[in-house]
């Protein structure tokens, strides 16, 4: 009688568990939905500065700190969709916004109006994330069994007469 309170109590543990993990995972899903929509909204609204930009002044600094403004925000949806597909952070698309924002950040300030330090400090960080990317092996390893994508609408398949 005691071992079989102690199964129910155990089945019991673990279905809570797992009803927990399966809301909180849903719930995660639709944040990181919302995260890249927000994004998408950033990127329209930085390529619509973008333009008219260009057609007011001509700031070459600018512009191309504006492109690749928009690089870091399309890697940061792409970090989002490995999240939202793989449910692991990809380190390796990580470091490689955070060497473009440096460079965005240096393109920015000008480099000829950044002091020294900064610019030994920004290089020496750049030149430890490149080879944290390139020796630490920090890729991301894409897994073996692809999750199953199953189409929300499902065709019937009309025979050819």
């Amino acid at each position: 009688m005691e071992e079989e309170t102690q199964k129910r109590q155990i089945e019991f543990y673990f279905w809570i568990h797992s009803f927990f993990r399966k809301y909180v995972e849903i719930t995660l899903d639709i944040i990181l939905i919302g995260l890249v929509l927000v994004t998408f909204v950033f990127i329209g609204k930085t390529i619509y500065a973008l333009g008219v930009s260009i057609y007011t002044k001509i700031d070459i600094a600018y512009i191309i700190s504006e492109i690749m403004f928009i690089f870091i925000l399309i890697e940061v949806v792409r970090l989002l969709i490995i999240y939202l597909e793989f449910h692991r952070v990809a380190i390796d698309t990580m470091v490689e916004i955070s060497i473009v924002s440096v460079l965005r950040e240096l393109i920015l300030n000008g480099v000829l109006h950044t002091k020294p330090i900064v610019l030994a400090s920004a290089s020496l960080l750049i030149l430890v994330l490149m080879l944290l990317l390139r020796v630490g092996n920090i890729r991301y390893q894409v897994p073996d069994a692809y999750p199953k994508y199953k189409p929300f609408f499902r065709r019937k398949n009309k025979e050819v007469t």
